[in-house]
């Protein structure tokens, strides 16, 4: 179409208007094309538009996105589309009809940028009305199987999968067992077309081009294959699986070297076919053992096998046909042709260890290395091993004595590589079961390990010169660290010297797998306790932060997410426990390099110094989530350990950590906001409630306020904190500096959003439940109990219930029933009474966590026991429901609803995935009363004193409105608070 009329004209122009730089007139484009696509014939409109061969790609590519979320929300609306709050209007049957006549042609004619979403469109189609109510799609396809333009074949393949992907995820029932029974059609044209492009690799193999475009659509050809077998073998596919295997063998075995990939980290389009194959043999392995044992020989035995098919020989022996393996033939010709080949190191590895040392890491520590030959060929030995462990262990130890002897031999330095692969494989050999605390927990026990590691690994770590054979370095903190549980506790004592040396490494990889291995060998448990206590490292300890802090130095790791993480282990770990009392510290003080004192204390200042600069340097770029996050782990440990037991230390600390802070602040560095709200909520808790605060605190106090930071989610909670913890510090300034509505106003926010309902009751605990003058805030109640009414009324959810209970409860726990229920009253008469019946009797049961039930059983007892409106006879009914919840509390069952009613990525915690939470920096949550020591005994003992001021009103409440289980539990609690319900 070369000309635009109607429709079609103002469609382009507002899709064109939508790709322009000025977003006042992209909003009204969006606009216009939301009311447009309510008007019938959008979708046909928006078709022509976008086959209009005169009208820029850009054009035609926006609008084939626009129809692709036209027909997301239209084609079979179910809920609002979450934008407007609208149900998106159904688009009418006769359109949809036009939309499937065209849509195919359409896409094949496409530019491949508009083809993909107009791929996706029909894969949405297709998922609602394939095949019933759209029989014509599938023989449209087969009959397009057959074009010789490859690239119009590869948007026919692409939609063939996209429309059968969706059978991987599923099991086989009626349904789907017809819909399998008519796509059987496409097996055989589907096995003629891949038949028809193997031959043509060869014969493209002087055009690279047109031979990636040729193995693309083989790979299609097999995810078709592999979506089709998901719920199980079809006849079709059995009747033809002689076929198949023997075009999948072939193309596992085939190279096309005009494809290969110049990046090692990148696969070819020839791997990514090959992969798809072996997953495909990997399934029909795991559910068509039968059918499949008949191939399996064939491909085993064969030398030239990829990446891929080494997983696959590694699932044929974790399968009932492990027997394959048996032959020590074939057990010697996979070690010699597949796995020594393969876990020697490559020039891609050398080169990747030198040149991208983050890169190399992260893939040999961090699992990510599941994609390379090495990790493959190490899980081919570990499933051969479990099944034929004499035999195989035996066999391979050959090979490691093999290749240890050459690597001892002359010019050592250029055989260095035999060593790396005896270790790789000595590792692989050995592994039987790993966490990532312990590192292994079970080996192969014909291995000897302890032997290996004296001879081999041993003299590696206490080579004097770190910088030599820098790969074997590697390799033996890699041996130490994996085996760390199995080690003794003297020999992997006996490491940490080394570690310190190694430290100085000029090898990004070495000392960042010495940082690595400090790391794991301080968080090591054994028998519930670290295995090694901070006396048993006094010696080292210094030495070993210094060197810490000196490879922040070397080049390449100013920015060393594993040192900061080493960093942090050495700080918590070796600081004071936190159980020890600050007497218990003066009487029996551990030592740091042979002098006294708390463990980390008489380093914490040099710490805190290094610590700051660091941070100050990373505020102007900071590039690295990990080593920023460690970095405030690590000034939280020292906050953690160090201010609660000297509070003289509190202002030094103060005093180097403003400067950088304000300067976070000053330069809006918004990454590090929440780590710095918390930190100084930590320096705030450690401080004496209800002195004054520094000048420097009042300062910043207002600025918190403002919405500026609030507007951020993942402030949110760190906010909440240091608010609550200016609350509590000093509550009189606060009030003093006119705070109070501001403080008020983020609550009025924070209880308005499903997300963030939560955090607002936490700034309401700290100014009812803190040290703020019930005085001071009495011109505000009855406005924030009408918030909480409205919420309940509009948006009631059970996270936001759970916290109106306890906040409800806390109130009357602290302040009194009868201060609670004036409080209701003057929001409306009869209110106060309605909420208990209705609102807090049904969900006490649901409330959770050690001080939340505490004050909860406390408060609504004495409503229970003191409130005049409970004690009145037509309110006993109200009394007894609050008195049974309680007992279902106590008793741990729940009754309402609400209970499961969680929103969808928030639990009863709040989760922010924006916020970054500083292990180091947790409040630990005072107890908030802690004269009542037994909540239970305390419900029992006050009924005893409300039945002794009225003989009989307790048994009546309780016969007549406590269940027979309850009224057990009941007695149980008087008999320990050694009272009589009379």
């Amino acid at each position: 179409m070369s000309q635009l009329v109607g429709p079609a004209q103002a469609l382009h122009e507002a899709f064109l208007q939508t790709l322009a730089p000025n977003p006042e007139l992209i909003k009204q484009a969006e606009a216009y094309l939301k009311t447009a696509a309510q008007q019938p014939g959008y979708g046909i409109a928006v078709l022509q538009l976008i086959s209009a061969e005169s009208v820029a790609v850009e054009v035609r590519q926006a609008a084939a996105v626009g129809f692709k979320n036209y027909v997301k929300y239209s084609w079979s609306p179910r809920a609002a589309d979450g934008l407007s709050g609208s149900t998106p209007l159904a688009i009418p049957e006769g359109e949809k009809d036009q939309i499937k006549v065209h849509i195919t042609d359409l896409m094949l004619a496409a530019p491949v940028r508009v083809r993909s979403q107009l791929s996706e469109a029909l894969s949405i189609i297709s998922s609602h009305d394939f095949p019933a109510r759209w029989p014509a799609l599938l023989p449209g396809l087969l009959e397009r199987l057959e074009s010789a333009d490859e690239v119009r074949l590869a948007g026919v393949l692409a939609t063939a999968d996209s429309i059968y992907q969706r059978y991987r995820a599923q099991f086989m029932t009626d349904a789907l067992s017809a819909e399998l029974d008519y796509s059987q059609q496409v097996v055989a044209p589907l096995l003629a077309t891949l038949r028809r492009l193997t031959p043509r690799i060869a014969e493209r193999a002087a055009d690279p081009p047109a031979q990636a475009l040729l193995l693309s659509n083989i790979q299609l050809v097999v995810s078709i294959f592999y979506s089709l077998n998901s719920p199980g073998l079809t006849e079709a596919f059995e009747e033809t699986l002689d076929g198949w295997m023997s075009e999948f063998h072939g193309l596992l075995v085939l190279e096309a070297p005009g494809v290969a990939e110049k990046d090692p980290e990148k696969q070819s389009v020839l791997d990514v076919v090959k992969a798809t194959i072996c997953e495909a043999l990997i399934l029909f392995l795991e559910r068509n053992e039968e059918e499949f044992a008949k191939f399996l020989q064939t491909f085993v035995q064969d030398d030239n096998l990829a990446l891929h098919a080494i997983n696959f020989l590694t699932a044929v022996a974790g399968s009932v046909h492990h027997s394959l393996f048996q032959d020590p033939a074939v057990l010697r010709q996979v070690c010699e042709s597949i796995v020594i080949p393969n876990l020697r190191i490559r020039e891609d590895m050398e080169e990747l260890f030198e040149m991208n040392w983050v890169e190399y890491v992260r893939r040999d520590t961090e699992g990510s290395d599941s994609d390379t030959r090495r990790r493959a060929a190490s899980e081919l030995v570990k499933a051969l091993t479990a099944r034929y462990p004499a035999q195989t262990t035996e066999l391979f130890s050959g090979y490691v004595a093999s290749m240890l002897a050459e690597a001892g031999g002359t010019g050592r330095a250029a055989r260095w590589k035999a060593k790396d692969c005896a270790i790789y494989l000595v590792a692989a050999l050995t592994l039987r079961g790993k966490t990532a605390s312990a590192g292994a927990t079970s080996t192969n026990d014909l291995v000897n390990l302890q032997d290996f590691y004296a001879q081999h690994i041993a003299p590696e770590l206490a080579a004097a010169d770190v910088n030599d054979l820098p790969v074997l370095k590697a390799d033996a903190l890699k041996f130490a660290t994996t085996f760390r549980s199995q080690l003794p506790k003297a020999t992997a004592l006996a490491t940490f010297p080394h570690l310190v040396n190694l430290l100085a490494s000029e090898s990004n990889v070495v000392h960042s797998y010495a940082a690595i291995a400090v790391d794991k060998l301080l968080s090591q448990r054994e028998g519930g306790a670290l295995r090694f206590q901070p006396q048993e490292l006094a010696g080292c300890l210094q030495g070993l932060l210094e060197r810490l802090f000196a490879c922040f130095a070397l080049p390449d790791s100013s920015e060393n997410e594993y040192v900061m993480k080493a960093v942090m282990r050495v700080i918590a770990k070796n600081a004071v426990k936190e159980q020890q009392s600050s007497q218990m510290l003066l009487r029996t003080p551990l030592m740091l390099c042979g002098k006294p004192g708390p463990t980390i204390a008489p380093v914490a200042p040099v710490c805190l110094q290094q610590l700051s600069q660091l941070l100050l340097a990373v505020c102007k770029n900071p590039t690295q989530p990990g080593f920023n996050h460690y970095l405030f782990e690590s000034v939280a440990a020292l906050v953690r350990f160090c201010c609660p037991r000297d509070p003289a230390s509190v202002a030094k600390f103060e005093e180097m950590l403003f400067p950088p802070f304000q300067i976070v602040l000053q330069e809006d560095v918004q990454e590090f906001h929440p780590y710095i709200f918390q930190v100084f909520a930590q320096l705030l808790e450690t401080r004496e409630p209800g002195t004054p605060l520094p000048p420097s605190y009042v300062a910043l106090f207002p600025p918190l306020l403002s919405a500026t930071f609030w507007e951020r989610s993942g402030n949110t909670p760190a906010l909440v904190r240091l608010v609550r913890a200016y609350l509590a510090a000093s509550p009189a300034q606060v009030v003093a500096g006119g705070h109070l509505p501001a403080v008020l106003g983020i609550f009025q926010k924070l209880v308005a959003s499903r997300a963030l309902d939560h955090e607002g009751f936490l700034l309401l605990d700290a100014l009812y439940c803190g040290g703020v003058p019930l005085t001071a805030l009495a011109p505000y109640t009855p406005h924030v109990w009408t918030l909480l009414f409205q919420r309940l009324q509009a948006a009631r959810t059970a996270k936001f219930v759970r916290g109106f209970v306890v906040f409800t409860a806390a109130f009357a726990a602290l302040h009194g029933p009868g201060e609670l229920m004036q409080a209701l009253e003057a929001v409306q008469a009869g209110i106060g009474l309605m909420i208990l019946d209705t609102v807090i009797a049904p969900n006490l049961a649901n409330v959770s966590g050690q001080w939340e039930e505490k004050l909860v059983v406390v408060g609504i007892t004495k409503l229970i026991v003191e409130a005049p409106q409970l004690q009145a006879q037509e309110n006993q009914g109200v009394a007894g429901k609050l008195l049974d919840a309680l007992l279902r509390l106590l008793d741990g069952t729940s009754s309402s609803d609400e209970a499961g009613d969680e929103e969808a990525g928030v639990g009863a915690g709040g989760y922010s995935a924006a916020f970054a939470k500083l292990h180091n920096a947790q409040r630990v949550e005072p107890d908030p009363l802690p004269g009542i020591k037994d909540a239970g005994v305390f419900l029992a003992a006050s009924l005893a004193k409300r039945g002794a001021a009225a003989p009989g009103t307790v048994p009546a409440l309780v016969a007549a409105h406590v269940s027979a289980d309850h009224q057990a539990k009941l007695a149980s609690l008087a008999s320990r608070a050694g009272v009589q319900l009379t």
